[in-house]
Order: C-alpha cells, then structure tokens, then sequence
C-alpha cells in the first residue's frame, strides 16, 4: 500500500516538474519575442509545404512500426496492433513525463498479441539504441557540413561516448548472460521463497527482446528503417522551413538533432521547450527569433497533431475480430 503511495507520488512530482519546465519555458519566450511579428509570419506562410511536412510525419508511421515489427524478431506482430501500441505510447510520452509510454506500448501490444510485455521492453531499448546510432550519425554530418559552436562538437562526443560504453555493457550482458542468470539465481536464492522462480523468467524474457541487435538479418532491417525514420523527420523539418521560405536544410537537420536532445526533458506535451528549442537552434542559422517561433509554433502541430489524430482512429475504429483486453 505504502509503494502505491509513493508511486503515486513520484508521479505527480514528476509532472509539477515537467509542468513547471513548460511554464518557465513559454514565460522566457513570451518575454522576448515579439509577437506581431510572429503572427505576420504565421499569416504569410505557405500552408502547402506544412501539407508536405504532415504527410512526413504520417509516412514515419509506417518505417517506425516496420522497425519495431524487425526488433520484436521472437514473435509475429501484425502492423496495425504495432503501429496502434507505437502511437499510443506517443501519446502517453506527450503528456506524461519520463518516457511512460513506452511502458503503456509494451503493456499495450503484450494486450493485443502473443508478444509479452518484458519482451517488447527489451525491444523497444534497442529500438533507443538505434536512434541514438542516427543521433550521432546527423552530429558527425553537421560537424563536418558547417561550423558549429564547441558545445555541440562536445555533445556529439558525449553521444558517441554514451553508445560506446552502453553498447559495450549490452553486448558483454547478452554474451555472457548465461553466467550472469546463474549469479542472479544465486543471489535471489536469498530472498523470500519465490523471487527466483518470479523475476528470473521475466528478466530471461527481457533478455530475448534484446537479442535483436546481435542478430544481423534484424539489425539490418532496423538500420534501413531508421534511416528512413530520420530522413523523414528532417525532410518534415526542410518542409516546415520552407513554408516560411527559409529552406535551409543544415537547419533542418540540426533542429532534428536538437529536438531529439530535448525529448528526454520531461514537459507534458513539450509545451514552450519544443518552440524553444527552435528558437535557438535556428537562431544559429541567423533566422530571427520571432520568425523561428513562427516556425516553432507549426512545426510543434505537425509532429503532435498526427499522432494524436492516427491513435485515436485506430484504437476507436472497429476491427475484424477484435480482442477483448
């Protein structure tokens, strides 16, 4: 009852934070750009290049749940049930802080299919190291495509430091995991009658989700996928820009990076960081501020608005033979 509570607590204490970042962040804006000009930009755009950027978005639905069938290599999940779980976790990450839905998306394809949560746990860390993969990937392009402050030549060296070492513990754990169960059963051995025979099931499934990334036929397919997911996000960005007549695509794929960093801060829906972080990122690139909001403010609706829209549709549209939960 008492871990309940405190669940419950660290809960909402993480949203305060998270609320308390959003209100931090659209104060700092609201205090230094100047609106009208913001909306003469907003009015001036060219709506056509957000149609193009929405349809990105909406194409890196289908390359993400395709990557995400590839990674889930241990059992047969069909597209719809995986992209549905893929964008309701979104959802969830978009309001709640601390990327909890990724644990509704396990939970949730583990509900629709024989995929067991621990399983699509394990295979959604993967699908993390991938994308951390792309991240350094767009840094080193950066670095080398136009001069960038030292700071960022710093995070791109944390990034690579960060998938080194990470993917060297994963690498060592699943090759001598084996051993590693043996110790495990040993020390839970210790416990209250039980915790062997419970956790050392889960954690073994755990482990099956992650054998993914040491099989080659699996990395292969994630790594075309995740390509194809990057490009698309930054053609949406490209896109966006564009509508504001700033196609600059070094920019666009820095914002990519940029926002990809930013995720990880907890904000219910990104609200004020999201616009934030384009204003400076764009403000490299010598765009004004309060054109960079402009462009912060559309671009923030084509990277929520689809998702929102797409999970809805499919979790209410009806199904043949649907299962009951």
């Amino acid at each position: 009852m008492r871990s309940g509570k405190s669940a419950r607590w660290t809960g909402w204490a993480r949203w305060v934070l998270g609320l308390g970042v959003a209100v931090l962040s659209v104060w700092l804006l609201a205090r230094n750009v100047e609106w009208t000009a913001t909306l003469a930009a907003l009015r001036s755009a060219d709506y056509r290049w957000v149609a193009l950027a929405v349809l990105a978005i909406i194409a890196t639905f289908f390359t993400r749940t395709a990557r995400w069938q590839a990674l889930l290599w241990h059992t047969h999940v069909p597209a719809r049930p995986a992209m549905t779980a893929l964008l309701v976790g979104q959802v969830v990450n978009l309001a709640l802080p601390m990327r909890s839905g990724d644990v509704v998306r396990a939970m949730w394809i583990a509900s629709e299919n024989d995929a067991g949560a621990p399983e699509a746990l394990g295979s959604i860390a993967v699908e993390k190291v991938w994308d951390l993969l792309a991240l350094l990937l767009c840094g080193l392009i950066l670095l080398v495509w136009v001069p960038l402050p030292d700071w960022f030549a710093r995070s791109t060296e944390g990034t690579a430091l960060a998938l080194l070492v990470g993917g060297g513990v994963l690498w060592a754990g699943l090759h001598w995991q084996e051993t590693l169960f043996r110790w495990a059963g040993r020390l839970l051995a210790r416990f209250p009658a039980g915790w062997d025979r419970t956790l050392l099931p889960l954690l073994r499934r755990l482990t099956n989700g992650l054998e993914g990334i040491r099989r080659p036929g699996v990395s292969g397919r994630a790594l075309l996928w995740t390509m194809l997911t990057w490009g698309l996000g930054a053609l949406a960005n490209w896109a966006v820009m564009a509508a504001f007549s700033i196609p600059l695509a070094v920019a666009a794929l820095f914002l990519l990076a940029a926002l990809m960093v930013g995720g990880t801060v907890p904000t219910p829906g990104r609200l004020g960081l999201f616009e934030g972080i384009c204003v400076l990122s764009l403000g490299l690139f010598g765009i004004p501020g309060d054109q960079a909001l402009a462009v912060g403010l559309v671009l923030h609706g084509v990277v929520m608005g689809p998702p929102l829209i797409g999970a809805a549709l499919l979790v209410l549209w009806p199904r043949s033979n649907p299962r009951r939960r």
